[in-house]
């Protein structure tokens, strides 16, 4: 069987923090929520070709403001039940949620991975804590002050240097039948939209067209959509982007 370590997906591309310098450009994404029958069909389609996988990351936008994101916590284990499933969240919208929320989380063995931004104190970090331990969740605190800007036009570095500084070389993404080696090439086509810049688009496989081997195959090789990431990313102070979100938010130089 054709294994894959890790692939994460978005419940959702918008979010109710839009970070300057975010990975899934949430501050330029319309409100999108997956659609969990699209969801299974991708994964079921994955599961036919007989390729199994080790961690399920769900990722934003922010995740939680899915309004059926349990029935996708149970969808995800339902097809691959051995697997590590893991939400990413920022954490703003932890206390509200309900009873089948707590319940599917506890059912599907779930990690919540919270990552706390400056926006909170530590007695709001304290009090989800209390919340997740009372509800008998498993949980990672990340605490984040810096972004990486790492997208860049007309790219100069060759492409061992853009490796080498890749932080998501095997942060395999799925959305709408297409895989790609990160988010970058999921992201492209709506950066130029907005901004008219020349990202490359390249990077994205239809998993219907593939060969479970043609899959690993791809997702395991550098392709052009690499070249849209720095040798160089740069480090900037957490922040929000704001009503009117710009391109330096992302783009360096």
């Amino acid at each position: 069987m054709a294994r894959i370590d890790y692939l994460e997906f978005w419940a959702t591309k918008h979010c109710n923090l839009n970070c300057k310098g975010c990975s899934s450009c949430s501050p330029i994404q319309e409100k999108w929520n997956i659609d969990i029958e699209v969801l299974k069909q991708d994964l079921n389609r994955l599961k036919a070709l007989k390729i199994l996988i080790d961690n399920i990351n769900i990722l934003g936008g922010e995740p939680l403001l899915h309004p059926h994101i349990a029935d996708i916590l149970n969808a995800v284990k339902h097809i691959f039940p051995n697997c590590n499933l893991g939400l990413l969240t920022n954490g703003l919208l932890i206390k509200n949620m309900d009873n089948d929320f707590w319940n599917s989380c506890v059912e599907n063995n779930v990690i919540l991975k919270i990552t706390c931004f400056p926006v909170f104190s530590e007695d709001d970090i304290e009090q989800i804590v209390h919340l997740l331990e009372m509800n008998g969740i498993k949980y990672q605190l990340t605490r984040k002050i810096r972004f990486n800007k790492i997208l860049i036009e007309n790219n100069p570095s060759k492409m061992e240097d853009i490796l080498l500084a890749c932080g998501c070389n095997h942060a395999y993404n799925l959305y709408g039948g297409y895989v790609s080696r990160c988010t970058v090439p999921m992201i492209t086509e709506k950066f130029n939209s907005k901004f008219g810049t020349n990202l490359n688009t390249e990077g994205k496989l239809n998993i219907y067209d593939a060969t479970a081997e043609e899959i690993i195959d791809f997702l395991m090789t550098p392709n052009n959509s690499c070249l849209n990431c720095s040798a160089f990313p740069q480090k900037v102070a957490w922040s929000q982007a704001g009503e009117y979100p710009s391109k330096d938010d992302w783009l360096i130089g």
